[in-house]
């Protein structure tokens, strides 16, 4: 055996041996920006529903059933989305 051909075994050893970690790694890069896309969506959508609720209460057109919704909405974020963004920062 040649040292070429010993060299490229052991090359082949290691990128077969670093798939699987450059796989999970990918996964991980993945899943991360997947939750900061998650984390806008949410950001954003609390700023829009109280833009929209500023903007009624501005222009004197306020609608009770978006008050009701208005609510809804941010009594369901505060406690089940807030803790699941809250988590997204340690990481």
């Amino acid at each position: 055996m040649s040292m070429k051909e010993i060299d490229q075994e052991a090359t082949a050893a290691l990128l077969a041996s670093l798939d699987s970690e450059i796989d999970r790694k990918c996964a991980q890069l993945k899943e991360r920006q997947k939750e900061n896309n998650l984390r806008k969506l949410f950001f954003f959508s609390c700023l829009a529903i109280l833009f929209s609720f500023l903007l009624q209460a501005f222009f004197k057109v306020f609608n009770l059933n978006f008050l009701l919704v208005f609510l809804i909405y941010q009594g369901l974020a505060l406690s089940l989305l807030t803790p699941w963004v809250l988590n997204f920062n340690r990481g």
